[in-house]
């Protein structure tokens, strides 16, 4: 299990300090960021690796509220499913409370931008991954 953390900005909020809703897909992308990083799919000092994957569908669960300076951890887990690449994260925040739950399912892109089966290297990392239960 992938775990990302992330602390709560003042401009991630609304006049309330309690996170905007549309922040959390940021949470998640950072979150599968650092995943497909720590994987070695993914080189920080060459943005245009990432770029290859469109994203196909979102969802997000919104459970409890989160507020500025909290202390969040994404849990990532991701797997392949034919020329999809589908992750879901389950986003705790206080007392390790899960505040929210998402999905984000992504297809793969060449430069022509018409769809690509998922690189050998992608399905060798994601079958090694444990995918434990659907979350939403």
């Amino acid at each position: 299990m992938f775990i990302h953390r992330h602390k709560v900005q003042f401009y991630e909020t609304d006049l309330m300090g309690i996170v905007h809703h549309s922040n959390y897909l940021r949470f998640f992308e950072g979150a599968r960021v650092a995943w497909a990083h720590s994987k070695g799919l993914l080189d920080y000092q060459q943005p245009g690796t990432a770029s290859h994957f469109a994203v196909l569908e979102t969802q997000v669960r919104h459970v409890k509220p989160t507020f500025f300076g909290d202390d969040l951890q994404v849990e990532v887990q991701a797997k392949t499913d034919g020329n999809r690449l589908i992750f879901q994260y389950r986003l705790h925040g206080r007392k390790g409370e899960i505040c929210a739950l998402g999905q984000t399912v992504h297809v793969s892109l060449g430069p022509d931008l018409k769809l690509k089966r998922l690189s050998a290297e992608i399905k060798a990392v994601t079958e090694k991954e444990t995918w434990t239960e659907t979350w939403l």
